[in-house]
C-alpha cells in the first residue's frame, strides 16, 4: 500500500480548501478608517472578523437577490396599514373589527414581497 494513496490526497485537499488562506484587502481614507474603528469597538470585533462577516453577508445577499431589511419591511407594513385605513376614514365609511383584522392579516402576509418590489423599483431608478 502506497504511503500517499489517492484517497488520502483527496481528503487532505478537501481539508485544505476549508482553511482561510486567501487575503482580500483595501485602503481607507482617514475618516473612513475612524468610522471603521468605531464600528469595531461598537461590535466588539477584530478587523479580520468584521471584514469577513461583511463580505460573506454581501455574497449571501447577492446570491439570494435583493432582500429588504427587517426595518424596511416594517416601515412598508406601517405605510400599507395607514393607506388602507385612511381611505375609509376620509370617505366616512365605517370599518368594523373584522375588516380591520383582515387588513392587518393581509399586510402581514404581503409586507415582505411588497417591500422587495419597492426596493427593486428604487434600485432600478438609480
Amino acid at each position: 500500500m502506497a504511503i500517499l494513496d489517492e484517497n488520502r490526497l483527496r481528503i487532505a485537499q478537501e481539508k485544505r480548501e476549508k482553511f482561510r488562506l486567501l487575503h482580500v484587502g483595501t485602503k481607507l481614507s482617514a475618516e473612513e478608517h475612524r468610522a471603521f474603528e468605531e464600528l469595531l469597538v461598537k461590535r466588539n470585533q477584530r478587523q479580520a472578523d468584521l471584514i469577513r462577516t461583511l463580505i460573506l453577508a454581501e455574497i449571501e445577499r447577492v446570491k439570494n437577490g435583493v432582500q429588504p431589511s427587517y426595518e424596511q419591511t416594517e416601515v412598508t407594513a406601517c405605510r400599507l396599514i395607514l393607506v388602507n385605513l385612511l381611505k375609509p376614514l376620509v370617505t366616512g365609511k365605517y370599518m368594523n373589527e373584522d375588516a380591520f383584522d383582515k387588513i392587518l392579516n393581509e399586510v402581514g402576509r404581503k409586507k415582505k414581497s411588497i417591500t422587495q418590489d419597492y426596493l427593486l423599483r428604487y434600485l432600478a431608478e438609480k
